[in-house]
């Protein structure tokens, strides 16, 4: 079979979440940069027809799939993996088995685009979870450790995904000066959000009132949503279409929408659709030579660069370079995601939970945190409680049903008929902590349409899991009772699921070559020209959406490899 081999200053694979700001970053500084997008080039066109459950939410049809892109799970090494369900038969399991997206933008096309900055606690979450604890014993399977960067190093950088994305919401804290109306507990920015919030859903008023009759104070989730026109698009036309949807307007920032014209503009941008990233290349010297990968016509291709940038899905970038062979043993380790601890309900009035975004409600940081923690219930950190108001689609909504309430036949239908516009949920965001026996490898059975190893995911939820789920859900329960709920039902504390779509750690940042894989900018020790960008590099999970840190991160490790090529910082702030 006949190979090409091409030449860029930056070969970068993966155009989601943090590729495109990474791509942006660099051609403007004189980088030229090849950038291979498994999925298509969207253009602003393929979205105006989306209104479509049965394409995006069922058949997913901007994600990838198991039979040609297998991943595998297990709950223990002494288990054999199963193939994860996610588009594996005529349903899949959704929502709570949704894989990542394909194509420009990545899972900024189709996520629900909750913006949460991390607290400054989530960066030392070892340290305060260890003196919280005491002298109390941790459990042994555990491997807390801090970041080693701060909250004070990416604040500049979440600002400027704030303002450069475009996210809608609320400052609680401006330059240290409480705001009223926002988050009580957030910390400090240096300005507010560039737009206000979105418009509260129906039911909101409730759900917020009811939290502040227990004490508790809501304030309206950040949304990288515009409410507003922003950067040449409309504001949100509160369609109801989004989560798991692309946005036909623009409003719903999707990272190649906002940042990939800017990159084309210079010139210095090449986009290579459709092309499957196989192998990344190193040479005698142990560095990064590039990356071979099959084009839309199958054909094997390569690319060479003087630096490799990995910006996939942390699943795709650990296993990418597990199929490459890359020699460090803690590639794989720590793998982490979110427990939902959905809570359901129906009330008095109709709700239409099937008009605008699901983010268009109230959230309460009281017990977030550092400030959740409870040694005795085996709760090791705190969550966010937030409320459900819209996004909701019929067929989604009917695989959430009372346990009571059969899944088909005439009792379905008159139950569904009467209750389907009556619907509200809480969730939280429970993480799961790194542990010895949750991690990352390649299944040896399972390869993928082009013979690649699939990824195995070898992960259960904990006794202290199952606790922290079961304390967030008595809260739920507690603003249920001041709400005008007709019926409430939960999902299982110990859920059926080991995928988020919050995905984290695999090639976790630290200081020591020995127990981590990225120094701080998120450069890998054993390839110095080799960085790993994304929610792979958490050394912790918190209670928030793991998209605002991801994109902060991109943008530290941007100005980081600027200033070693001697280019001006666009921070204001050096990467040191």
């Amino acid at each position: 079979m006949s190979k090409t081999r091409d030449t860029a200053d930056v070969v970068l694979v993966g155009l989601g979440a943090s590729g495109c700001i990474l791509a942006k970053e660099l051609t403007e500084a004189g980088f030229r940069v090849i950038a291979l997008e498994r999925g298509p080039e969207f253009a602003d066109s393929d979205f105006l027809d989306k209104f479509d459950e049965l394409r995006y939410h069922v058949r997913l049809d901007i994600s990838p799939n198991m039979e040609t892109a297998p991943v595998t799970w297990r709950p223990d090494a002494r288990s054999e993996a199963r193939l994860l369900p996610w588009g594996t038969g005529p349903l899949h399991i959704g929502p709570l088995f949704l894989p990542p997206s394909l194509g420009t933008g990545g899972g900024t096309v189709h996520y629900s685009a909750w913006h949460w900055r991390h607290q400054p606690s989530e960066f030392r979450m070892a340290s305060t979870i260890r003196e919280a604890f005491g002298k109390r014993p941790l459990p042994d399977d555990l491997e807390l450790r801090d970041w080693p960067i701060d909250y004070d190093a990416l604040e500049p950088h979440y600002d400027r995904v704030d303002w450069e994305i475009g996210v809608s919401g609320k400052a609680g804290n401006v330059a240290g000066t409480p705001r009223s109306g926002g988050n009580p507990f957030e910390p400090y920015r240096q300005r507010d959000y560039p737009m206000p919030p979105l418009r509260a859903g129906a039911a909101d008023a409730d759900f917020a009132r009811a939290a502040e009759e227990l004490g508790y104070n809501p304030f309206p989730a950040p949304l990288a949503i515009s409410s507003e026109p922003f950067a040449g698009y409309g504001g949100c036309t509160y369609c109801g279409f989004c989560r798991d949807f692309p946005c036909h307007v623009g409003a719903k920032a999707s990272a190649a929408q906002r940042l990939l014209p800017q990159a084309l503009a210079t010139g210095n941008l090449e986009i290579r659709a459709n092309a499957v990233a196989t192998r990344v290349d190193f040479d005698a010297d142990g560095k990064a030579s590039g990356v071979a990968y099959r084009d839309a016509e199958g054909r094997e291709r390569q690319v060479s660069g003087a630096t490799v940038i990995l910006a996939a899905y942390s699943l795709e970038n650990v296993r990418l370079l597990l199929a490459s062979g890359y020699d460090d043993p803690m590639l794989g380790k720590r793998y982490m995601t979110h427990n939902y601890g959905w809570f359901t309900g129906t009330l008095d009035y109709w709700t239409n939970p099937f008009v605008g975004p699901a983010g268009t409600a109230s959230a309460f940081d009281d017990l977030n945190a550092e400030r959740g923690i409870d040694p005795e219930r085996e709760v090791f950190w705190g969550t966010a409680f937030i409320g459900f108001t819209g996004d909701l689609q019929p067929i989604e909504a009917s695989r959430n049903l009372p346990p009571e309430v059969p899944p088909y036949g005439a009792d379905f239908k008159r139950w569904f008929a009467d209750n389907y516009r009556r619907y509200f949920s809480i969730y939280s965001q429970t993480a799961s902590l790194p542990a010895k026996d949750c991690y990352l490898d390649l299944d040896p059975q399972r390869r993928d349409a082009f013979g690649q190893p699939a990824l195995r995911i070898t992960h259960r939820w904990k006794q202290r899991d199952v606790s922290a789920v079961a304390w967030s859900n008595e809260i739920k329960a507690q603003v249920a009772e001041r709400m005008p709920f007709r019926q409430t039902w939960q999902a299982p504390a110990e859920a059926a699921y080991h995928v988020s779509t919050h995905e984290v750690g695999g090639h976790v940042m630290g200081e020591d070559p020995a127990d981590s894989v990225v120094d701080r900018f998120q450069r890998a020790h054993r390839a110095p020209n080799l960085f790993l960008v994304g929610g792979g590099s958490f050394p912790t999970l918190g209670s928030y959406n793991p998209t605002h840190t991801i994109q902060a991160l991109a943008y530290w490790t941007a100005e980081h490899i600027k200033a070693e090529a001697g280019v001006r910082p666009t921070s204001g702030r050096e990467g040191k």
